[in-house]
């Protein structure tokens, strides 16, 4: 067997257990909501359990890589998902707030410790020539799989539902562990300054990423509040939060294809500035079409979700399987502090100028994104992005 149709066979593996995990993990944030309003808690407390949630997304984030160093990719996959899923049935069992709180503290652990296992196994099995178009697969079913999530609250908040979250959760890792690829544990470090090192040595692509985690959580959080506020009923606001939600799904595969031709940099200056356009243009013409709106949307927020990918992909390129885990952490932990801080930052500027705001934040970010790529280009001393390591 060649040695690219082993690596197709690996990640194929692989890929199946994510969609596994995504619709668990889509399902829950409405579950969670309806079950919390059915006991009776309000909205302040729910805010406070899904702040609990991300929080505990960066700490798995930040420790789980010590975790999966020691013991390799498949058993650190498969205490993720059981953790994950012990979490999510234990919410069946306990009505007591502070439990609540500890539990989804716990499943947002586990989602940290997901993407630390997950996006690390699938930048080794990648090449420079190949790393872009394999997270862009695995994101489409990723971000595909989230989306199909919130259906399964047709089950309602009950027992069932959160009990099918769980066993779902547990059999995502039965593919990680079918999967035939190598099971590396921690290896000789070519960084030895830890995460400080590597946000010295690449400050630029790291800040790309955290435009990314702004991005998303700015445009996903509020992109419904923007569509209320320009007068569309129930089922256009459903149909635009859906095709901006199922949007960078679909641009992933051109944009990782474009990244393994010509680099992550170059791509991530250039769908940035196709977002600054598209910001440029609802803020300023301030359409009200709802179609027109939509396709502007798609290009605004939908084209800035793959700079996290963007800008992990240009680390991991330069570091080498060697240190792929701890480009990994370093990536995810510049995400969640953009995703953290983007919505308060984006519901402020939409407070002060209107709906409009969303997108002249959007804007600026897609700006201070578009900086960063061509800093990065230009001014990178650690390993500078050139032809030749887009095509090695």
């Amino acid at each position: 067997m060649s040695k690219s149709s082993m690596m197709i066979r690996r990640a194929g593996w692989l890929f199946l257990a994510a969609p596994f995990f995504g619709v668990s993990t889509g399902a829950l944030f409405p579950l969670v909501a309806l079950e919390l309003n059915r006991l009776g808690f309000g909205e302040a407390f729910v805010g406070s359990v899904t702040s609990l949630y991300y929080a505990g997304s960066m700490m798995g984030a930040l420790t789980y890589g010590w975790f999966l160093n020691r013991v390799g990719y498949k058993i650190a996959f498969f205490f993720m998902a059981m953790l994950a899923g012990l979490a999510a049935f234990a919410l069946t069992q306990f009505h007591d707030p502070s439990m609540w709180l500890v539990l989804r503290f716990i499943g947002g652990y586990a989602l940290g410790g997901y993407y630390i296992v997950v996006d690390s196994w699938v930048s080794a099995l990648g090449t420079r020539a190949t790393r872009g178009r394999l997270f862009a697969g695995f994101e489409t079913l990723r971000l595909l799989a989230t989306a199909i999530g919130p259906s399964l609250i047709i089950v309602g908040a009950t027992t069932t539902s959160f009990t099918l979250v769980a066993i779902v959760y547990a059999v995502s890792f039965v593919p990680a562990l079918l999967n035939d690829a190598p099971n590396p544990k921690a290896k000789a470090r070519r960084l030895s300054g830890g995460l400080a090192g590597l946000a010295q040595c690449f400050p630029f692509a790291l800040g790309v990423a955290f435009c990314g985690g702004i991005a998303n959580a700015s445009f996903y959080g509020l992109s419904a509040v923007y569509a209320n506020a320009l007068g569309y009923d129930a089922v256009q606001i459903a149909l635009f939060v859906g095709i901006v939600l199922v949007a960078p799904a679909v641009i992933a595969i051109p944009v990782g294809t474009l990244a393994d031709r010509f680099g992550r940099m170059p791509v991530a200056l250039l769908i940035a500035g196709l977002s600054v356009l598209a910001c440029v243009f609802v803020s300023l013409v301030q359409p009200t079409s709802f179609w027109t709106v939509t396709a502007a949307s798609v290009v605004a927020g939908g084209c800035l979700v793959p700079l996290y990918v963007l800008g992990l992909s240009r680390i991991v390129d330069a570091v080498g399987e060697q240190d792929v885990i701890l480009a990994t952490t370093a990536g995810l932990l510049s995400y969640n502090a953009g995703a953290l801080s983007g919505p308060i930052a984006a519901g402020f500027a939409m407070e002060r100028i209107g709906p409009t705001g969303l997108y002249v934040f959007l804007g600026v970010v897609a700006s201070v994104a578009t900086l960063l790529a061509v800093a990065d280009m230009y001014l990178s001393r650690c390993c500078p992005e050139g032809p030749e390591m887009a095509h090695a």
